[in-house]
């Protein structure tokens, strides 16, 4: 099996055809060859009826030959004058038999037997001539040759296969011509001899009046055996019926009035009256007549074979014609055939071809409406659909190549925002630890502050007591009123810097969005203790100021320092509430600053994870770029007729909306 799908289509045609032609071929040549051997075996009977026809010539004159022979010999010398012209008429036949042996293949094994008759026939003559043998004699040699050269004649009609032909008329008029006539003619030949010899002696003796009766017995025999011959030729062929009817009837009337004769002159005769003469010339034009009839017969005989060997050649030619013709005109339609099944085939490897290698705008023909017209409608509708299918794929690759597109640099973008935003926090994250250790720092400070007061609380409580230190300790006081206004002034620019923090915070927290708004609740609750930080530093410093001059004056003015003691206690002790404010304020400010710091901490991480999830969806948009332009490339292949919609839409509005108004507001927060 796996030949026949090796082979193509014209070559399983041309097997087919070979086939076929093998099967039509081996009955034509069988029937050319029967027909020509036909018309070969008619050529064959007709150069073989040529021959019988010579052979019969020699065999008529021999006759003649035999009977003049005798009657020389029995003493009639007009039959001895005759003689010679017969003899040389008969050397003459025999030559026109050597000329017509030596033409004819067919007689070709009869050559030697009658080169045998010849020699014969020479040493016969001329013993004739020299009268060395009695008439008897003569006539039993001349008898002897005479049957040798009918065995002759019969090796010529079986080898021209005219003893066997397979048409009964011709076969009947064979035997009536080449056959039961020549049998006549020598039973009349015998009648001939032996009947002028004995009219030639004048005496019939009782013997031979019985060998004459018994030859006109045969004769009548063999001329009734002639008439059925002929009779059944007739039958079966009009055509011999038409034109040997009247002679064979004249033929017939003439051997009767000749054996009427022979009987009535010679026979039965009381008295011999029949000249030897008159006998002989009258059987020689009865044998004659036969042989005028035969001559006819015969030549109707090779009209028909002829005839039959044209008829034979022409239809074999005629055969041959037509088998070429056919072979010819079954070549051609079987080339319309495998013209109309290749053509529609290759169209259909073409297109598939072509649509394989990704052109989808081949165009075919497609005519008929049988099997292969069918493939062909589907194959062109294979290619319509295939067209429109690959136009929406294209349409849609190229969709997807151009949102990937948008898509990678809306994450590229978003990703260095991310990043700009983590870099951001981290600052911010930074300036958180700096406020947190600064109020940190602050709170201690406050704490001090406290101490302090608490301290000159006490101090002032005992100043009353100890009056008469202040003088002595007057200097220790202002050089403590001056730490404490270094301490205020101190306090006074944490609180100035812890509220550009808060306010730094603050406008972070701003830009953060959403996500800062808690962060901004805190770092104005910041400023706002920052605020009240730095008015209560600023009175604690008028204070100071204040007792720095009154320490100052303290010398000048000891003798109002009882007066004045109570007043400096409520001082002291307002300083002490205020120090303690300032304290809970700042344990406030750090818890705030704490929480604060904590959550730009936790915004660092979650900006940093989205940093990471944008780097990923980044790598993901160019390995959907990627994918994207490899199927556009793939789908690119493609060759469509008419150009693709999606070449003539404008690119997704993915891109426009990350640049959009929104995009533009969350990075003005941030």
């Amino acid at each position: 099996m796996s030949l026949l799908h090796r082979l193509s289509l014209a070559q399983k045609f041309m097997i087919l055809g070979l086939l076929a032609l093998v099967m039509v071929i081996f009955p034509a040549a069988l029937y050319l060859r029967l027909a020509f051997q036909g018309a070969a075996l008619a050529e064959r009977q007709v150069q073989g009826a040529q021959v019988l026809v010579e052979i019969n010539g020699v065999i008529q004159s021999s006759q003649k030959h035999r009977g003049m022979s005798a009657g020389m010999l029995g003493g009639n010398a007009q039959l001895e004058q005759q003689r010679p012209a017969v003899a040389s008429v008969l050397a003459q036949g025999y030559d026109k038999v050597d000329k017509a042996l030596a033409s004819n293949r067919a007689a070709q094994p009869t050559v030697a037997q009658w080169a045998e008759r010849r020699k014969e026939w020479t040493a016969l003559e001329q013993k004739v001539a020299a009268k060395q043998m009695p008439a008897p004699e003569s006539t039993r040699l001349h008898t002897a040759l005479i049957d040798q050269l009918f065995l002759v004649g019969e090796g010529v009609l079986d080898g021209s296969g005219l003893s066997l032909d397979s048409h009964f008329d011709t076969h009947m008029l064979t035997q009536v011509a080449l056959v039961k006539a020549m049998v006549l003619t020598e039973h009349m030949g015998l009648m001939r001899a032996r009947g002028a010899m004995y009219l030639a002696q004048g005496t019939l003796p009782p013997e031979g009046q019985a060998t004459l009766q018994a030859g006109l017995r045969q004769i009548d025999q063999v001329q009734a055996d002639l008439q059925r011959h002929l009779a059944k030729a007739g039958g079966d062929n009009a055509v011999f019926r038409k034109a040997l009817e009247g002679p064979a009837r004249a033929l017939n009337e003439q051997i009767g009035a000749t054996l009427k004769m022979t009987r009535e002159g010679l026979v039965d005769a009381q008295t011999i009256t029949l000249t030897p003469t008159a006998y002989f010339d009258d059987f020689t034009r009865t044998i004659d007549a036969i042989y005028s009839f035969n001559d006819g017969a015969v030549r109707l005989l090779n009209l028909t074979l002829q005839d039959r060997k044209n008829q034979a050649q022409q239809l074999a030619y005629g055969m041959v014609a037509l088998l070429g013709l056919g072979v010819l005109g079954a070549a051609a339609l079987a080339l319309a055939f495998v013209r109309s099944i290749t053509r529609p085939v290759q169209d259909a490897v073409r297109l598939a071809q072509a649509v394989a290698a990704g052109d989808l705008t081949t165009a075919v023909e497609v005519q008929g409406t049988n099997e292969i017209a069918s493939l062909m409608n589907a194959l062109v509708e294979m290619q319509v659909q295939l067209s429109g299918v690959v136009g929406q794929v294209r349409e849609g690759a190229q969709a997807v190549a151009s949102a990937s597109v948008q898509i990678a640099q809306g994450n590229h973008d978003l990703a260095s925002r991310t990043e700009s935003q983590a870099s951001s926090l981290e600052e911010t994250a930074a300036s958180m630890e700096q406020l947190n250790s600064t109020v940190q720092q602050n709170a201690d400070n406050s704490r001090q502050a406290n101490q302090l007061a608490a301290s000159a609380s006490q101090v002032a409580v005992k100043g009353g007591e100890v009056v008469s230190q202040v003088v002595a300790t007057m200097q220790g006081i202002n050089e403590s009123s001056r730490r404490i206004a270094d301490i205020i002034g101190v306090i006074d620019s944490i609180a100035f810097q812890t509220n550009i923090l808060a306010l730094n915070a603050a406008v972070e927290a701003a830009r953060a969005g959403e996500q800062g708004r808690g962060f901004a609740v805190v770092a104005t609750e910041v400023r706002s203790l920052a605020s009240r930080s730095a008015e209560a530093a600023k009175e604690i410093k008028h204070l100071i100021s204040a007792s720095v001059d009154r320490v100052e004056q303290g010398t000048a003015q000891a003798d109002q320092a009882g007066a004045t003691m109570s007043e400096v206690v409520s001082a002291i002790r307002r300083v002490t509430d205020l120090m303690g404010e300032i304290s809970a304020a700042s344990t406030e400010q750090s818890l705030g600053v704490s929480q604060v710091g904590e959550a730009v901490t936790h915004m660092d991480q979650v900006t940093q994870q989205n940093a990471a999830l944008v780097e990923e969806m980044a790598a993901a948009a160019d390995s959907l770029k990627s994918q994207a332009q490899q199927l556009v490339a793939g789908v690119d292949v493609f060759k469509l007729g008419h150009a693709p919609v999606a070449a003539q839409r404008p690119h997704s509005s993915f891109a426009p909306r990350l640049a959009g108004p929104n995009h533009s507001e969350e990075r003005r927060r941030f």
